[in-house]
């Protein structure tokens, strides 16, 4: 049976087109953006860290040790927006004031201007 090559090309096109879609949504759901805060000041967790507020309201306190990281800790209380990419699984705690959070390793961190 021969197979038609207008089809072949149709499947291969569809193909590429999913897995396009799916590294894209994957890449999406590896950063977070946010408004920077302290962690510690806002009530979330012991001691100064960097807090990201996100649109939807979630709290991500950020962990890591890159510089684009400790330049964002030093921006944290300036309330600017920045976005972190994730080094590791989000886990979710209790705030000091009973509330959620996530807590999750980042490996960079850019603070928009």
């Amino acid at each position: 049976m021969k197979v038609k090559l207008p089809i072949v090309i149709l499947v291969v096109a569809f193909l590429v087109s999913v897995m396009t879609t799916a590294v894209m949504a994957s890449d999406t759901l590896k950063t977070v953006t946010g408004k920077a805060s302290c962690g510690g000041c806002s009530g979330v967790a012991e001691g100064c860290c960097l807090l990201l507020t996100d649109k939807d309201g979630g709290r991500w306190v950020l962990k890591g040790n890159s510089e684009s990281v400790k330049a964002a800790f030093n921006e944290r209380s300036s309330g600017k927006t920045m976005t972190a990419k994730l080094a590791g699984k989000p886990v979710t705690k209790k705030g000091k004031d009973g509330k959620d959070y996530k807590e999750v390793k980042v490996s960079e961190v850019k603070v928009e201007p």
